[in-house]
């Protein structure tokens, strides 16, 4: 029986793309259905084996669905055909990219980016725009349909639907236990068009661990040197990049026994502990080697294990002592998920994404207000990937000055300025080599900075000042921002190319006054803490809950430390920190003025513009009321005197005679004159 696949896009555009390829590879495997939040055939989305959403589609989901086990977020890129063709481009081509919305725009030119497109300068654009923008080269993905007709005299470049990625391909496959097609010729082919630019050992490897098929796939889609052992660590597979460094032919490996032959590989611990060995320095013959060792585990028992090695240069060596005695001096990350408190709805769906892209190696940009907690964030999603056990370097873009924040990034050969150190100094970029680089207000870099650490998170490499030699490094970018990068990019204070690299993967913060069901958990975390013992009063707690935050949670944790200080038990209004108690005087004005406001548009609306003349008399015959007094005409007409209200007996008739007709008053002849009703008073009372 053919397994089910349910694909699920935002925007019906793409939905049929993706079915066909998944129709292609999956033929005679499994059947696809297509469903699109944009035309609610969402709503009727059936059980399937296997749920491929698109990236636009996440966020629209459901938090109990996303749960599901069997969701792959599809990763689509171009083939290398295409990327040829985009990199072919003179650097500096400005080109408009034209889609469905502004945001499939940012996705698709973020891509590009990614890919390393980035001689060409993309302007997005996407229909009902009040200005298109000039040029005389537009770009779209299959969208011409939708182009401007006054657009359509330029050179317009179609380069089609995006395609399913290498790395999606074989997540379905393994998902839907269909390892076995990755050796189809036709697979193979498919894969070997797709351009990517993350298509990572580290990606493989995590997904070939989950197949019976050992080390084939691996053998055949990396160059990097790999070494396989069966359940018994006997040598099963070899392939070029380990015949290099081991300098033996693997018939000469194969069938011996790796705990003899390679004493130094850690075959038998990983066998014993079950448990992975990450980038261990040993030594095969003259050369170092950075180590990984693997095992493959099924059903709890061990079924093999295979090593991934490089060679380790004697100045990767030096540097890697290093970079242990930085984190023996504290460069490691502080926080995980569990330090960031909070039950807001927002919250645990922010966690959750963070936590999905700490598994992933892109980079990421943290957008929030001061005080919301984004190096919190930054911290835990460190901690919850594979570079755990790597450095976290923390760097204030805004708090260093430019030449010096370029040399710590960057490091510096000897004699590369005045003042330089002897023998020069290694950068934070290289300190960082396999583990974090986290960038605070990022918006702080200079432009000419942003150029080269764009270089950087491109090529994957970079040139000490005043040096020659390009050293590789491996560093994922977590970056921070209280400011509106898009708005900056406008003003040309941020360069757009960096933008749409650091943006593809966002996480907003939201403020603390957007997540107020949050403020007592944190307060009691910082009771906690700071070793607070205090309750609020009723006006106190009023002006607490009311209070707008806009030092967020940080402005809330040095408050409780504050309070916790003074060592009152009941902390009353005028405890409080004079912020809390103006904003709370203001926003009561503020109420008052606006009850007030509606009072006299409710009156004006009942009586006229006169309103205050009649409200007026319907108070004095409710106090005579009260006192049992006579509130004739006359009565009235002396008591308006006094208060300087100068109306005639006439006027004063007339007003009681449609207080009357609106039952406000009962009017009675002689002695006993007027009398207020119960709506009469009632209106009072609502006044008041």
């Amino acid at each position: 029986m053919k397994k089910q696949i349910a694909i699920i896009t935002n925007a019906k555009e793409i939905r049929s793309a993706m079915k066909e390829q998944v129709d292609l590879i999956f033929e005679g495997l499994a059947q696809s259905e297509i469903y699109s939040i944009e035309d609610g055939s969402i709503n009727n989305l059936t059980k399937a084996d296997l749920y491929l959403l698109s990236s636009s589609a996440y966020e629209f989901l459901d938090e109990e669905f996303l749960k599901n086990n069997n969701i792959v977020i599809a990763d689509l890129t171009v083939s290398k055909e295409m990327l040829k063709y985009l990199k072919s481009f003179p650097y500096g081509t400005k080109v408009i990219f034209f889609n469905v919305s502004f945001k499939m725009c940012i996705e698709i030119i973020s891509m590009m980016y990614h890919l390393g497109v980035n001689n060409i300068e993309f302007i997005p654009a996407y229909p009902k725009m009040e200005i298109f923008p000039e040029g005389d080269i537009v770009m779209t993905p299959a969208e011409t349909q939708l182009l401007p007709k006054e657009v359509l005299d330029r050179k317009i470049i179609d380069i089609g639907h995006r395609i399913l990625d290498a790395n999606t391909i074989i997540e379905i496959a393994l998902k839907l236990e269909f390892e076995h097609i990755l050796y189809y010729k036709k697979i193979r082919e498919y894969l070997d068009t797709v351009a990517t630019n993350d298509y990572s050992l580290s990606k493989i490897v995590e997904k070939a661990t989950q197949a019976e098929s050992q080390f084939s796939l691996l053998m055949k889609t990396t160059n990097i040197a790999i070494l396989g052992v069966d359940k018994d660590n006997f040598l099963c597979s070899c392939n070029e990049g380990a015949e290099k460094i081991l300098n033996k032919r693997s018939g000469a490996v194969l069938g011996n026994n790796a705990e003899e032959l390679l004493p130094n590989i850690p075959f038998r611990e990983v066998k014993e502990k079950k448990e992975e060995i990450k980038n261990r320095l040993v030594k095969i013959g003259e050369e170092y080697i950075n180590l990984s060792v693997i095992p493959i585990i099924k059903a709890e028992h061990y079924m093999g294990a295979f090593a991934i090695f490089q060679e380790f240069k004697e100045e990767e060596k030096k540097q890697n002592e290093l970079r242990r005695q930085l984190l023996n001096k504290g460069h490691k990350a502080k926080y995980t998920f569990d330090d960031i408190i909070g039950e807001n709805h927002s919250m645990l769906k922010l966690k959750a994404l963070a936590q999905k892209m700490a598994r992933i190696d892109s980079d990421i940009l943290i957008t929030g207000e001061s005080g919301t907690g984004k190096e919190l964030f930054a911290h835990a999603i460190h901690n919850y990937s594979h570079r755990k056990d790597y450095p976290f370097i923390v760097v204030n873009c805004a708090a260093i000055p430019e030449t010096l924040l370029e040399s710590e990034l960057f490091g510096y050969e000897e004699g590369a300025f005045t003042g330089a150190k002897k023998g020069g100094k290694i950068g934070l970029f290289e300190f960082a080599h396999m583990g974090t680089l986290f960038l605070d207000e990022l918006e702080g870099m200079s432009p000419a900075l942003q150029v080269k650490l764009l270089r950087v998170i491109q090529e994957k490499e970079l040139m000490r000042i005043g040096g020659d030699k390009v050293i590789n490094v491996d560093v994922r970018i977590i970056a921070t921002t209280n400011e509106e990068l898009r708005d900056l990019v406008k003003e040309e204070k941020f360069r757009k190319d960096l933008y749409y690299r650091m943006s593809a993967f966002p996480l907003i913060v939201p403020p603390l006054r957007e997540r107020k069901d949050d403020l007592y958990l944190l307060t009691e975390k910082f009771m906690r803490s700071s070793g607070a013992d205090f309750r609020f009063s009723s006006k106190a707690k009023k002006a607490f809950e009311m209070y707008n935050w806009e030092g967020n949670i940080r402005e809330l944790k040095n408050y409780i430390e504050f309070l916790g200080f003074t060592e009152e038990k009941i902390i009353e209004f005028e405890d409080m920190p004079l912020a809390i108690r103006e904003y709370y005087e203001e926003e009561k004005n503020r109420d008052r003025m606006e009850r007030e406001q509606g009072r006299e548009e409710y009156c004006k609306e009942i009586f006229g513009k006169r309103y205050e003349e009649y409200i007026f008399l319907l108070r004095k015959i409710d106090e005579c009321c009260n006192r049992g007094e006579s509130s004739g005409r006359q009565k009235l007409l002396e008591v308006c005197k006094q208060q300087e209200i100068f109306l005639t007996e006439q006027e004063i008739r007339g007003m009681l005679k449609k207080l009357e007709d609106l039952g406000f008053i009962e009017v009675y002849k002689g002695r006993r004159g007027n009398k207020i009703s119960n709506k009469g008073r009632e209106f009072l009372e609502k006044l008041d």
